[in-house]
């Protein structure tokens, strides 16, 4: 595939953090990448290829070089770049009557510019948790609407006349999104239970965002220019990922993170600013090195690149 196309791949699978990560994954696996479950134990390999999936949101892969050892200085290569972006998140207590129709209440996540989000198609993504037989093992189940579901409105001008002088929105009125026409208890769940075809009381809990639906497109009179929703982060996240799978250093450990939660601060377990990449590092290092002098020598070479769009 051409670069655009596969840029233009992640765009449309990344409908959420949730997805982006599984759109890398599929990418990863597909390269020879292995899967390394967080909570047992690691046992690396020189030129060994794997990845860590942290809570469905937050990605590392990285490589082990054959020749990591021989180096008078161990080195860590590394680049960063988020799977989360500006966009609206459904709040828990979601449903919202206003004059007989069905709304979703939500609440804006991160940098958003808000009136890019009125009078397009817009979907549902992410991951619902659904009840088993464990109380400590839900389900958790990604979830993608498919087909447009809702659209956040615009004012008819003769309603507000100052829209082209100027445009101010009240977060937690005019953002409300519009998905029936008939005012329903619980039409969101309903929804979301139907597509995953479980019962009602089954969903504990869910981490929904609304999504732009419209596909990313080539533009201008030599096609020189992309349009898309979710440029910001994952723009960077291909771009780091692409590289990083056509890369090859014997010398180094080489690293790709993509974290979560950028756009509200990364303070959280799955952040960057969480003990998350300092764990994987040292677990790494655990792996391939005698002690922990080598780990910190590592450290003290290393660079790493941070991405953001």
């Amino acid at each position: 595939m051409k670069e655009t196309e596969l840029l233009f791949d992640l765009l449309k699978k990344g409908v959420s953090p949730v997805q982006a990560v599984r759109a890398c994954k599929e990418r990863l696996e597909s390269a020879g990448f292995l899967e390394l479950p967080y909570d047992e134990p690691w046992k690396l390999q020189k030129n060994g290829r794997y990845y860590v999936n942290h809570h469905d949101t937050t990605l590392f892969a990285f490589t082990v070089g054959e020749g990591w050892q021989e180096t008078k200085t161990p080195q860590i290569r590394m680049a960063a770049a988020h799977t989360d972006f500006p966009c609206l998140r459904i709040k828990p207590s979601a449903d919202v009557t206003a004059c007989g129709y069905a709304q979703i209440n939500v609440e804006v996540y991160g940098g958003a510019i808000l009136n890019t989000w009125l009078d397009r198609p817009l979907g549902i993504a992410g991951r619902v948790a659904v009840r088993t037989q464990d109380a400590f093992a839900p389900k958790i189940v990604e979830f993608v609407s498919e087909k447009n579901l809702l659209t956040i409105p615009n004012l008819a001008i003769h309603m507000n006349r100052e829209v082209n002088d100027k445009a101010s929105f009240n977060k937690q009125v005019d953002m409300l999104p519009l998905l029936g026409g008939a005012a329903e208890e619980g039409v969101l769940k309903k929804l979301v239970a139907a597509e995953l075809q479980v019962a009602e009381e089954q969903i504990l809990g869910s981490d929904l965002f609304l999504c732009i639906r419209e596909k990313a497109a080539v533009w201008g009179c030599n096609e020189e220019f992309i349009s898309s929703g979710r440029l910001d982060d994952q723009q960077c996240v291909f771009g780091i990922l692409k590289g990083f799978l056509n890369a090859h250093c014997a010398r180094s450990i080489n690293v790709a993170a993509f974290f979560d939660n950028e756009e509200v601060g990364s303070g959280t377990k799955q952040g960057a600013a969480s003990t998350f990449l300092y764990d994987v590092l040292h677990r790494i290092a655990q792996n391939v090195c005698p002690g922990d002098e080598d780990f910190h020598r590592a450290v003290a070479s290393s660079f790493m690149f941070s991405a953001d769009n």
